[in-house]
């Protein structure tokens, strides 16, 4: 095993001590809470030389994300959102260790709880959740638009509004 250690700046603030996201309004920021204002971080890190991808013999599913959610094998009953049958989601082990990726559950999450980045990089996407809740949101799970999620995907998917 190896360990590095060092003082970095903070990746988390890039360093300002402050951080202003999607939840602060214009020209407002809050303390960051990964270096708790400094703009320093105490960086270590102990790894071990890669060698190949290892393989855990007990997965039998994998999911790109779990959104929150306790998630398992079989059909489940997601509260607020239904019943979704978790072994036609996600790719088999066998398939993720060939390669496979697996996609993202569309019907357990919108792309704001999936994929910010990406939405925040799509043209008017995230002007347009915002519209849908009469300005800033500060709960995504509370959007007043989740129940026509699957257009907001449609978008998400296509990369344009």
């Amino acid at each position: 095993m190896k360990k590095i250690k060092m003082l970095i700046e903070c990746p988390a603030c890039d360093g300002t001590g402050v951080y202003s996201g999607m939840g602060e309004g214009e020209n407002i920021a809050v303390v960051c809470h990964n270096c708790k204002g400094s703009g320093k971080y105490n960086y270590s890190y102990s790894y071990n030389d890669f060698k190949g991808k290892k393989q855990n013999k007990k997965i039998k599913r994998v999911y790109l994300d779990g959104y929150g959610y306790k998630i398992g094998s079989g059909k489940i009953d997601f509260k607020g959102i239904g019943e979704i049958d978790m072994d036609k989601e996600g790719v088999s082990y066998k398939e993720f260790i060939g390669g496979k990726m697996p996609t993202h559950i569309e019907k357990l999450a919108c792309p704001m709880t999936a994929d910010q980045g990406k939405c925040h990089n799509i043209d008017g996407f995230v002007d347009r959740c915002n519209s849908f809740n009469g300005g800033w949101f500060s709960l995504l799970t509370s959007c007043k638009n989740r129940n026509n999620k699957a257009e907001c995907w449609k978008i998400f998917n296509r990369g344009t509004l």
